[in-house]
This record gives C-alpha cells, structure tokens and sequence, in this order.
C-alpha cells in the first residue's frame, strides 16, 4: 500500500486524516501565510467591497468575509488568527476607532471559527462535492454572520453609546448581509475552484495548526 494516497483520491473524510507515512508540523510557511493572508484581507476588506459604508466598518457587501472564511478552512487557526487581525487595517481606512476594532475581535473571529470547525467536524468536502458539503457551508456562513450581525452592533456599537436605537436594525441587517451575500458569491467560487490545489499543499492544515 502507498504511503500517501493520491489527492484525487481522497474522500471527504481522509482529507482531515493524516495518510500513513504523513507527518506534518509547523513551519515558516504557516507565518508566511499568516501574513499573506493579513495583507489580501486588508486590501480586500478596504477596497474590494461594493459599499454603501454604515459606518464603524460596517459595509452593505463586505469582501473580506471571503478571506476570513475560506483563509480558515484551508489554514485552520492561521486563517482565524488572520481574520482577527486584518480588520484592525481595513477598518482604519474607513475611519473606524481602534477601540471599535478591537471589541470587533471576537466576532470577526466567530465568522472564521466556525466554518473551519464545521469543515473539520462534519469532515465535509472544501471541494464542495457534495450537496451535504454546500449546505454545511451555507449553515455555518449563516450562524457566524448572525452572530457577528448581532453582537457587533448590539454590544459593541450600542455598548460605547455609537448608535441610536432606531439604527440598530439597519446596522444589524447591514451586517449579516454584506457578509452572507459576499460569502455567497466568493466562498463558493473559491473553495470549489481552489481547493483540490490547496490541498496539495504543505500550507493546507488538516487540523488547527498543521
């Protein structure tokens, strides 16, 4: 038998499962990714999104959820370290206080976790092979955006006395729908076009950091 099984070959369930013979560790190449990954988001984030800007970094049709998401299901915990991280620029750009962007860590971390633990737990498919592998994908774009949707505004942007009552709403569907409605149409197109040569690589994390 192999030591390794060809990529084309693997199912679903092996491509989270070290092969016999595999070995995998940390290695410069993840820090390297981690930096590419802060810099394609921040550009990204701040200029790659169809914007009706809200304010405090909040956009109608936000790019960056592309990075954020597919970043952490190919590179596990560097694509959510990256996805806390690069926001801090983007938002600059658009004049949103530093103290904002910082209380936005946890949700802009949730929107990454999230699809990458989902990935790895229902050991679907970043291939999208499968109906049951969209669907996956669908669900956890959905929570992790309702969660950022709700918790950014509600606790952060009411929380520092940012908003009125009367813009919550707005703020709150803005959110989730710049978010959902990128993540439709990048996420998609990323993970099944790129993944089965993602996947080939030393830069692909199986687990959370190898």
């Amino acid at each position: 038998m192999e030591n390794q099984l060809n990529q084309e070959e693997l199912t679903a369930e092996q491509i989270w499962e070290l092969q016999p013979g595999e070995k995998r560790s940390v290695g410069v190449i993840h820090i390297v990714l981690l930096a590419l990954l802060i810099g394609i988001g921040f550009v990204v984030g701040a200029f790659g999104s169809i914007s009706f800007p809200l304010g405090f970094g909040v956009n109608f049709f936000w790019t960056g959820i592309a990075v954020q998401q597919v970043g952490a299901i190919w590179f596990g915990a560097w694509g959510v370290l990256a996805a806390s991280i690069f926001p801090f620029f983007s938002n600059a750009i658009s004049g949103t206080p530093f103290y904002v962007s910082l209380a936005y860590i946890p949700a802009n971390a949730v929107q990454a976790f999230l699809p990458a633990w989902a990935f790895r737990y229902y050991k679907a498919d970043p291939r999208l092979k499968s109906t049951r592998d969209y669907l996956i994908l669908l669900a956890a774009m959905i929570v992790s955006s309702a969660f950022g949707a709700l918790y950014s505004p509600l606790v952060v942007l009411k929380g520092f006395g940012l908003l009125t009552a009367e813009s919550v709403p707005l703020f709150i569907w803005g959110w989730f729908g710049g978010n959902v409605v990128a993540g439709i149409v990048f996420n998609f197109i990323l993970l099944k076009a790129l993944s089965g040569v993602v996947i080939r690589t030393p830069s692909f994390v199986k687990k959370w950091w190898a």
